[in-house]
């Protein structure tokens, strides 16, 4: 139950979970919980290897990695 990356400037921040796959329901569910957890209005996403998986959990982006990385 812990985010594995947090990026802050001093008036913004960014919150991470980085997992190999979100196509498992209790993967997806043990990314999201951390980060779901946090109340603030702050950017949240989970990276994964996944593609064609972009959408968004609850206002949770989930981004593939290498279009992350590469700025896609």
């Amino acid at each position: 139950m812990e985010v594995d990356f947090i990026a802050s400037k001093p008036d913004e921040k960014i919150y991470i979970q980085v997992t190999e796959s979100m196509i498992s329901d209790d993967v997806r569910q043990r990314e999201l919980a951390p980060l779901q957890r946090i109340s603030d209005n702050y950017e949240k996403i989970i990276l994964s290897l996944n593609t064609g998986m972009d959408a968004s959990y609850e206002g949770i982006k989930s981004i593939n990695l290498c279009d992350w990385l590469l700025g896609d």
